[in-house]
């Protein structure tokens, strides 16, 4: 590479006019064209007719020249439906004239604007580009010739170590950015690819399209050409595809499917695809890092420089292999899901989205999809300390590969399991009982309340919801007030939801010790230490203090659902109930506490347990089973170890200024709350009457979707937008939500 770039030629446009006129006997003006290693330059005579003027390297050989112009004719009469010039024969008789030691070549100008010059690129245009260099390289599939195999050639992907060697230049971080990316390469399966003469170099700028930017029309300049694999062509156009490109993956599929459908795949191809093109662009920057040296001032060598570095980060942070699931996808899409769900799930369960969505990976704050689409997941509070946390995965991969059964034998996973969750617990609360989600939990815990207190009757919060079987249906305002339930059932006394933004003046406190009172039977008063569902509702301070004061004096016993507020989503605190100042006689959890793994656990007193333990054993088959506690212990570590809660503390107050921010400006946002990475705020219609836009908070939703940004609505009005994203959501994050919450929004 050393000789190509300090060989390349130095001629002027003056120059350029000289040779056009003593070799072609061309009378012309010349336009200087950008270039690696070669020349090259717009010629115009008087009459309009336009030339390409290509000088090449001094130390290109005749017979790599000769390669370009026979693949030229070979292409130009294969019916690809491209363009491609013709060569102009010297005056001395040859296709390929002298000036000094340079070769020179003439060819008919191709109309066509340069395909890095059209933004966005549609879906039709990248479509487009994937049929032209399918029927491209299926042409060539048929040519060949002795110059094919240019060995010391630096640009071909099959030699992308050659560009590696060449990281010592980059710094340390880029170095890092880099490594991963040539050890992929070098697993990538060689032999299984097929081989032929290919292009080599679908650059942006070689790619020409219609002035209406919709079609591409000629893939010009071929000093890149030779013999290798036959996939490295779409893949070193997927690395300028994907450049600037909002989802470059979904860029990326349109240009693969299209090419599969004129020139299929092999499987090895489909797999080589993305690491391909992740070399190309690594490549790219370590041999502009070497050429700015060589050739400090040709600005070619670094054109797309500070693209390539932008997209190598943002391909860096997807998840491991699902560009590939991505491309199959395109190329054989799956069956009809979800019309396989209207034919046989259960009609009562609902889909997110106007246009659902077809998820197949998620990695950290984000979850992707089948089309190639990323989006930033504001709502997923499973995913507590991030989708694909790999050392939870590993916990469970390690566990399930030694062995799994239930806690009648004795483990050392489950002891230190219980050990630890009962030391982030208050002293009182020392017994664990470990269950497979946070409706269990909640059964359970009204199975110890009942027991302990001898009654039946419950107290909960209006609009709260706390499970999904019949006793906990029973609970939940959400439910049995919603569509299909059958109104509060008999034994359940219901305090108002505390809301202070749409009541400023209510005592809270008051209404739920008040509602304490007239309750009969009184075994339980259930509340969630924020409430979700009824729209992310702060408790007013001295709230819980009142109401377990109240319970107690009635003869009950207090449960802090800490389904989805537990595990440091605070921030300021690990519990949410500890905002409150109170310890309660039971605390459920479930949801984060496995990180998605069905996992929940119910803590208590030893008096409480006491009670229950009258006999009949409670055993749960998978409650508390190895890889259970494996994977929660290894949830603990992270939130632990990567400072999750003060993280949710201090990222949360920043989120929360922000969104004040923007209802200072958008009269529709009010209500703003929350606490730690547990959000929300209200849509309205009217911020003096405080009409509920639900409709519009629908709206914006949908609208939030479209933009790569997953939020929900909840509330007894279905007009409070909730924000509870897994707990590595950062402030840059915030910042994104912020600035389409703020383009969408009135």
């Amino acid at each position: 590479m050393t000789s190509t770039v300090r060989n390349a030629p130095g001629f002027s446009s003056a120059d350029a006019v000289r040779l056009a006129r003593d070799l072609y006997a061309l009378s012309t003006e010349a336009e200087t064209l950008p270039s690696e290693r070669d020349q090259n330059f717009r010629l115009r005579d008087a009459g309009g007719a336009q030339f390409v003027l290509k000088i090449a390297n001094a130390a290109e050989s005749r017979g790599v020249l000769d390669l370009q112009n026979r693949a030229i004719e070979h292409l130009a009469a294969a019916g690809t439906g491209l363009e491609f010039p013709r060569l102009i024969r010297a005056q001395e008789g040859g296709e390929i004239a002298s000036a000094g030691d340079y070769a020179v070549r003439l060819l008919t100008w191709v109309e066509g604007v340069p395909m890095a010059t059209i933004q966005p690129h549609s879906p039709e245009l990248l479509a487009s580009l994937g049929r032209a260099l399918g029927a491209m390289d299926g042409a060539l599939a048929t040519f060949g010739h002795p110059a094919q195999h240019r060995h010391e050639f630096p640009w071909d992907l099959a030699h992308a170590d050659r560009a590696a060697a060449h990281l010592g230049l980059l710094s340390a971080a880029q170095g890092r950015l880099l490594e991963p990316i040539f050890r992929t390469w070098a697993g990538i399966e060689w032999k299984a690819l097929g081989h032929s003469v290919i292009h080599n170099d679908a650059n942006d700028y070689n790619v020409l399209v219609n002035p209406a930017g919709s079609r591409v029309v000629a893939i010009v300049d071929y000093g890149d050409m030779l013999r290798s694999a036959r996939v490295a062509d779409p893949a070193v156009a997927l690395a300028y595809a994907m450049l600037d490109e909002p989802e470059p993956i979904a860029a990326a599929t349109q240009v693969v499917a299209a090419y599969h459908s004129v020139n299929p795949l092999n499987e090895a191809e489909i797999v080589a695809l993305f690491p391909l093109a992740a070399a190309r662009l690594a490549m790219s920057v370590c041999y502009a890092a070497w050429q700015a040296r060589e050739a400090p001032h040709n600005p070619y060598l670094t054109i797309s420089n500070r693209a390539a570095w932008a997209l190598l980060e943002r391909l860096a942070d997807l998840p491991t292999g699902w560009p590939e699931e991505v491309f199959h996808h395109a190329i054989a899409p799956p069956r009809d899901v979800l019309a396989a769900r209207k034919r046989h799930l259960g009609p009562s369960l609902s889909v997110s989205y106007r246009r659902p969505l077809h998820i197949i990976r998620g990695w950290r704050q984000h979850l992707y999809d089948a089309s190639g689409r990323a989006y930033l997941d504001c709502v997923n509070n499973v995913a507590h300390v991030g989708h694909c946390h790999p050392r939870v995965v590993a916990a469970a991969q390690r566990q399930e590969a030694l062995f799994n059964s239930n806690t009648r034998y004795l483990d050392e996973r489950l002891a230190e399991y219980i050990e630890r969750l009962a030391a982030m617990l208050p002293g009182p609360l020392s017994v664990i009982y470990l269950v497979c989600s946070g409706s269990e939990a909640n059964e359970l815990a009204l199975r110890l309340a009942r027991a302990h207190t001898g009654r039946r009757g419950a107290l909960v919060i209006d609009t709260a919801y706390h499970g999904n079987t019949n006793a906990l249906i029973d609970l939940s305002p959400y439910k049995f007030n919603g569509p299909g339930g059958r109104g509060r059932p008999p034994g359940v006394a219901v305090a108002p939801l505390p809301d202070r933004y749409r009541h400023p003046g209510v005592d809270f406190a008051a209404t739920v010790v008040e509602a304490a009172g007239r309750a009969q039977d009184l075994a339980v008063f259930f509340a969630e230490s924020a409430v979700s569902c009824g729209g992310q509702v702060m408790l007013p301070p001295g709230y819980l203090r009142e109401a377990y004061r109240a319970v107690h004096e009635a003869g009950g016993v207090c449960v802090a659902d800490e389904v989805q507020t537990g595990f440091g989503r605070a921030g300021s605190h690990f519990w949410m109930f500890q905002t409150q100042e109170v310890v309660p006689d039971i605390v459920t959890m479930g949801k984060p506490i496995g990180n998605g793994h069905p996992i929940g656990a119910v803590a208590t007193t030893p008096e409480i347990a006491a009670s229950f333990a009258n006999g009949m054993e409670y055993f749960n088959t998978f409650g508390g089973n190895p890889v259970s506690c494996a994977i929660g212990l290894a949830v603990l570590d992270v939130i632990r170890d990567e400072a999750l809660q003060e993280h949710a503390r201090d990222t949360g107050a920043y989120l929360l200024a922000g969104l004040g921010e923007l209802a200072a400006r958008h009269p529709m946002l009010g209500g703003v709350r929350g606490a730690g990475l547990f959000v929300g705020f209200e849509m309205v219609r009217d911020p003096q009457t405080l009409e509920p836009a639900a409709e519009e908070a629908a709206a914006l939703v949908n609208r939030m979707k479209e933009a790569g940004v997953l939020l929900a609505t909840d509330g007894p009005d279905h007009n409070v937008i909730k924000i509870k994203p897994p707990m590595v959501f950062s402030r840059a994050d915030a910042d994104v939500l912020l600035e389409r919450l703020d383009a969408m929004l009135p």
